[in-house]
């Protein structure tokens, strides 16, 4: 039994097993680019800037979190000056949640400092290896994209 089996959870796949391991992996590696940005604050921010003003249960729902942790984060966000709030205009019992000019800046800073992170790696790599690589990005994005 290799590690990765042994690693496995009861009924569910060896597959997805190593994906959850290696993007884990290379997630935590990466998040020393966060910019001070937990993965949580960092992920929400990027999706409030892809999507423009959104409500906050649209955000929790894209988040895959309860409404409750998404509040705190929108506030955690807004205390940061990283997004604002406004009344929903069709709406007013709710918000709308928008990325500021300093969020986006902090956010395209995290990418380049994470991405920089696989430029240093992806060197170590044979060339088949990186070719393997780029050529199941557009999967992986794909997948990124899946609402649970």
């Amino acid at each position: 039994m290799t590690k990765a089996e042994a690693a496995a959870p009861s009924g569910i796949d060896l597959e997805s097993t190593r994906i959850a391991l290696v993007a884990g992996r290379l997630n935590r590696r990466m998040l020393q680019g966060g910019q001070g940005l937990s993965h949580g604050l960092l992920s929400a921010l990027a999706s409030v800037v892809k999507t423009g003003p959104l409500r906050l249960g649209a955000l929790a729902r894209r988040e895959g979190i309860s409404p409750a942790v998404v509040t705190r984060i929108v506030a955690a966000l807004e205390k940061r000056g990283l997004v604002s709030r406004e009344i929903d205009p069709e709406d007013r019992r709710g918000f709308l949640v928008e990325a500021t000019a300093e969020g986006v800046d902090l956010l395209l800073r995290a990418r380049s400092a994470r991405a920089e992170v696989i430029a240093e790696l992806l060197p170590r790599l044979s060339p088949a290896d990186r070719a393997q690589i780029v050529d199941s990005l557009g999967a992986w994005e794909r997948l990124a994209e899946l609402e649970r």
